[in-house]
């Protein structure tokens, strides 16, 4: 007859002295202790240098709630029904995007002089911009650190500082170059801020409810398009690089550049002539950790299609020039150009990546999107030890199986027994 497949249950059967109570307290808890729902996300490690400029998102400064409903979008715009924005309703949609290269008409915003955008509709479901909630997003190890070439222009020839009425845009010569990944090749167009106003934020984006206080957009074309007009509404035919700033201790000195300017171009409709800059420089020195969606221009005719990513590292400027930014320029009507940015749209199912792994209770900090301080959450931690307990305590219990096998119970080792021997004596 075969023999019998030892049963991995028998060791079980063998009687063996009752544990002490501590071994009684550890199997108790761990059949207790519920299964622990380990994460496929990790958490990601502090970002780049940010060498005064840039820092990483924290959970401190994330509100504690949502922004108060029923304020009005200052704008007077209205969303489809179902597409309300839960975080602030006040917002200015205004993000330029290019028409063509040569700078004529760079931007998509065909609305007339002095529109009040109240007639704005947004037809598409996918829709920016939109709130990023870390917590929800999707690790894609395939995003790859994004690759810049040529954005570190010379002072000549200069550059094309424009007051659109609706915000203020760089024209960018021939040359910049930009890879989103293999075969997803990009040349640079325009760049161009949004802002709020004192005391209230103005960034486009949003990271769990919070936002930013203002925003920039590097606008690219795919080198697939010869113009916007092809690329308009064509999935991936356009791409922005956004980045959020926020308020530091020091001047930051790229952004001066722009900034100390905008005097010149305080009405609406004028322009100036600035040297070349890095413009490498006005995004965050970390590129390798950033989100990724597909969503649309901010602006009419608010095309679908356009690859949005939002860097996870932010910008410093400083108090001054947060305020220069916000309160320098003027729109139309004679009106202050603030609060130019868009309400957040509805995500209707899309997926947002994320190029790092981002743990739940990653949130922004003062201006960029997430990062963890520790590589384990706190449930982690405990099962990982729990986890550690169980297999001393299965150890110890195999070495005690072993010793009662060695010894069984029935006999002593090394005592021998000899029967007595009695002697009777005569008296």
């Amino acid at each position: 007859m075969a023999p019998l497949c030892p049963s991995p249950w028998l060791p079980m059967l063998i009687p063996a002295p009752a544990p002490g109570p501590a071994v009684q307290l550890l199997l108790l808890l761990l059949l207790l202790l519920p299964a622990h729902p380990w994460s496929t996300q990790g958490a990601p490690t502090t970002g780049g240098d940010s060498s005064g400029e840039d820092d990483p998102l924290g959970e401190e400064d994330l509100p504690s709630e949502e922004d108060p409903p029923g304020e009005e979008d200052p704008s007077g715009m209205k969303t489809e029904p179902g597409e309300e924005d839960s975080l602030k309703s006040e917002d200015l949609p205004t993000a330029e995007a290019p028409r063509d290269t040569q700078g004529a008409q760079n931007n998509a915003h065909r609305d007339k002089k002095g529109d009040d955008h109240s007639h704005w509709r947004y037809g598409g479901r996918f829709q920016s911009p939109v709130d990023i909630r870390p917590e929800l997003t999707a690790f894609c190890p395939a995003l790859r650190p994004l690759e810049l070439l040529g954005f570190e222009l010379r002072p000549l020839p200069e550059l094309r500082l424009l007051n659109n009425g609706h915000t203020v845009q760089l024209s960018l010569p021939p040359g910049l170059e930009m890879a989103l990944g293999p075969g997803q090749e990009y040349r640079a167009l325009q760049l161009h801020l949004h802002w709020g106003a004192a005391g209230r934020p103005g960034s486009e984006h949003t990271v769990g409810g919070h936002r930013f206080p203002a925003e920039i957009h590097v606008v690219h074309l795919s080198t697939a398009f010869a113009n916007v007009d092809e690329a308009l509404g064509r999935p991936g035919g356009l791409a922005v690089l956004a980045a959020f700033l926020q308020e530091g201790p020091e001047e930051n000195s790229a952004y001066e550049q722009l900034l100390s300017h905008l005097g010149e171009i305080a009405e609406e409709d004028s322009e100036t002539w600035v040297p070349g800059l890095d413009v490498s420089a006005l995004l965050p020195s970390d590129l390798s950790r950033y989100f990724r969606y597909e969503g649309s221009l901010t602006t009419p005719p608010c095309a679908q299609g356009v690859i949005w990513t939002v860097f996870n590292q932010t910008v410093k400027l400083s108090a001054k020039q947060l305020h220069t930014l916000s309160d320098s320029l003027w729109g139309p009507d004679d009106s202050r150009l603030q609060l130019n940015f868009r309400a957040t749209q509805p995500l209707n199912g899309r997926i947002i990546e994320a190029s790092f792994p981002v743990g739940v209770d990653s949130s922004p900090k003062t201006f960029e999107p997430v990062h963890l301080n520790s590589c384990l959450a706190a449930g982690d931690i405990l099962a990982l030890v729990f986890g550690l307990l169980f297999a001393v305590t299965g150890i110890a219990f195999l070495v005690q199986m072993r010793r009662q096998q060695r010894h069984p119970s029935g006999t002593k080792g090394n005592v021998s027994y000899h029967p007595a021997e009695v002697t009777e004596t005569v008296a």
